[in-house]
């Protein structure tokens, strides 16, 4: 039998080797081929999306308080009011283009808002994909620009945060696609060209300030390069940008730029009550983040790295806009490793130029050798990303979100207590999508007292006098969903969480 299995596998390697050979001759035209671009991005959309359904939790409270229930709560009417939109440091600008697309899928098919968001975020994260392409097709071949691609489209953190309406996550792929429509090594760029990208870039920016260091070091590089006559037009966009902002914040805050004024006092130089809630951490966070996320995957990945800026001055740009934004955050005490993401794209550019160099030279071309080269790429991402080190990534949170999913489509479900849950590690309206009461009741005496207002409980430990409909282990903790018969009293609508004003972190109780 033994044999028999071996004869097998020669038999398959034999006829993979054939027709490897045999597509060798079209290699150079699928490289070349738009519709190759199209089946890649179609692969990434179809990763980003099996993601956020197959995992529906969220990485961390921001991306529900901070973006998606703004915009439920803009769309819809319901939704939590964290201390940051009372005290008016974030803009409405993100919040106010998904709830836009909340409202419209809506309208369209019903129960679909927050699947259409994710949908969107995905089509926005093909920017990496693109640009890879784009990139690597002008300074590193057509082979290159495949792999580069490929790895952008597969690689498991761009896939993890690809959907997620995180505002890194959405200004990182806003300032690749503006760094691209303006890159300083690309040849013949005209004026409307250089405004619109940077018009992206200043965009960028507004969503997220802590990109200004990568943006200096484009600016120093496009005036080095190209003069001051592309500085001038790509500075005019970003103004106009950086207007549009304004008028934002002018119409829905107190006045104009409030919010980046506001983030800046608070997050950058501690101003103000809240900043003392933030987690510390050490200077090096953010590089020993890489050594942990991607294991073994670094020692590959910097040798590739070195291999792709050898002789490019267009990758060396790539590392050092990432450098810089590096860097700028490890001077800055509350870290967290997902402020990184906008230069994981800028890195796995220049790694696949290096990957392209280093099998060019070990091995032949040819359509076998690129085959194993992306079989290669997708089972390392695997690999890594199903590993110790990122797993729980995927679970952050899970049981929340199912057990308010579950809610949202109990008819009977009149009010919901959290009970030794604190409301910041819930989905919120965002998940919930039904005006009823969600109740506040961490500590057990909280809990006591307004359990006649819900009769559904969303809880960390076993509940008596509840029926259990569900429990999941997975996550950060164990999550129970509980309910009881019986109408919820309307005496403790007061205490909704709805509008209340509160902080999310440092005023909940222990």
């Amino acid at each position: 039998m033994y044999d028999s299995s071996l004869a097998f596998l020669r038999n398959v390697g034999a006829a993979a080797a054939s027709l490897a050979e045999r597509c060798d001759p079209y290699v150079p035209g699928i490289l070349k081929s738009k519709w190759t671009l199209a089946a890649v991005c179609a692969l990434a959309v179809a990763l980003r999306m099996a993601e956020a359904i197959v995992f529906p939790g969220f990485e961390f409270p921001d991306e529900i308080y901070q973006v998606l229930e703004q915009a439920h709560r803009l769309a819809f009417g319901n939704g939590i009011i964290p201390w940051e939109f009372d005290e008016g440091v974030r803009s409405y600008m993100l919040p106010g283009v998904l709830a836009g697309i909340f409202r419209a899928a809506e309208r369209v098919w019903p129960g679909s808002y927050l699947l259409a968001a994710r949908l969107a975020l995905s089509l926005l994260s093909l920017v990496p994909v693109c640009c890879s392409w784009g990139i690597l097709r002008r300074f590193a071949g057509p082979r290159a620009a495949l792999i580069g691609a490929f790895l952008s489209a597969v690689w498991f953190e761009l896939v993890y945060f690809g959907p997620k309406a995180h505002s890194e996550v959405v200004a990182g792929h806003v300032l690749l696609l503006g760094a691209y429509v303006a890159f300083p090594y690309f040849e013949g760029i005209r004026p409307p060209r250089l405004i619109f990208g940077g018009f992206l870039l200043g965009l960028a920016f507004c969503l997220r300030i802590q990109l200004a260091p990568l943006m200096a070091v484009l600016w120093l590089a496009i005036l080095i390069v190209n003069g001051w006559r592309r500085v001038l037009y790509t500075t005019l966009g970003a103004i106009v940008a950086v207007a549009l902002a304004g008028f934002v914040d002018y119409l829905t805050l107190s006045y104009p730029y409030a919010s980046i004024i506001g983030y800046f006092k608070v997050n950058m130089i501690g101003y103000g009550n809240h900043f003392g809630s933030f987690v510390r951490q050490p200077w090096h966070f953010m590089i020993a983040g890489f050594a942990r996320v991607w294991s073994g995957a670094l020692v590959l990945f910097l040798w590739f790295g070195i291999e792709g800026v050898r002789k490019s001055k267009p990758m060396l740009l790539l590392v050092a806009m990432a450098a810089a934004l590096i860097l700028a955050h490890s001077v800055v005490t509350h870290k967290e490793y997902r402020y990184v993401y906008p230069a994981l794209p800028l890195l796995l550019i220049p790694v696949a130029a290096g990957i392209d160099r280093v099998i060019g030279r070990l091995y032949p071309s040819g359509a076998a050798t690129l085959a194993a080269v992306l079989a290669a790429i997708a089972t390392l991402s695997l690999v890594v990303g199903a590993g110790g080190n990122f797993r729980s990534h995927f679970w952050r949170w899970y049981g929340e979100s199912k057990a308010f999913a579950m809610i949202r489509s109990a008819p009977d479900a009149c009010g919901v207590a959290l009970h030794l849950v604190r409301w910041g590690q819930t989905p919120g309206y965002t998940v919930l999508h039904r005006n009823i009461p969600i109740y506040n009741g961490f500590r057990d005496v909280d809990f006591e007292r307004i359990r006649d207002g819900a009769n559904y409980v969303v809880s960390r430990i076993p509940e008596k006098g509840y029926t259990e409909l569900g429990k999941w282990t997975v996550g950060d903790d164990p999550v129970y969903l509980y309910r009881r018969d019986g109408a919820c009293s309307d005496r403790f609508l007061g205490e909704r969480l709805l509008v209340a004003k509160r902080a999310l972190w440092d005023r909940d109780p222990e």
